[in-house]
């Protein structure tokens, strides 16, 4: 059987971004829309890994401290992996019609994310607006790992590993969602 794709996973996160010190700051304000930018497309923010109920200046702070256990000789790198997840033309179309919980399928994705590289994580679910034509989902991730300490290390093979996952999540979900109709 042939795999459908579901969706595209980007990874922002390349050649020297997010290495200032405000990127914590910047991508997670992007992404919860809390960056005073006119944009009325966010549908839904969370996180895991951090106290969402306490606000988006709590998250940003529990990022940073777990960032200031991190030590190494020499610059610190990134601190931010920043990714998006868009839908797919029929994935929207399917996902639109059935409803799905855009939030909960977020904040699946999320898990799969803290679960596989424990670290913490702050989703985004945004409409789509003139750049983007379709409904995508921003996950800001902690490069450090709360358990180990270390930095998390992304690569293209992982993003595509991440990539399928996703599309897994959101068949499982439209697959629920239709047969409980």
């Amino acid at each position: 059987m042939e795999h459908k794709s579901q969706g595209i996973l980007i990874n922002l996160a390349g050649n020297g971004n997010y290495k200032n010190p405000d990127a914590v700051e910047k991508v997670i304000r992007y992404i919860t829309r809390t960056n005073r930018q006119d944009k009325e497309d966010l549908i839904a923010w969370g996180g895991l890994g951090v106290t969402e109920f306490a606000g988006v200046e709590e998250v940003i702070r529990q990022f940073h401290c777990v960032q200031g256990e991190y030590c190494r000789k020499g610059e610190f790198g990134r601190r931010m992996d920043h990714e998006v997840f868009s839908l797919s033309e029929e994935a929207e179309r399917d996902i639109l019609k059935v409803p799905i919980d855009l939030d909960g399928m977020a904040r699946d994705m999320a898990r799969d994310i803290y679960e596989e590289d424990r670290c913490q994580v702050v989703y985004g679910i945004h409409r789509p607006d003139k750049s983007s034509g379709r409904i995508h989902i921003h996950f800001g991730i902690n490069t450090v790992d709360f358990e180990t300490i270390r930095k998390r290390r992304e690569n293209k093979r992982k993003t595509k590993e991440r990539e399928a996952r996703f599309g897994r999540i959101v068949e499982e979900k439209i697959r629920g969602c239709s047969e409980r109709k």
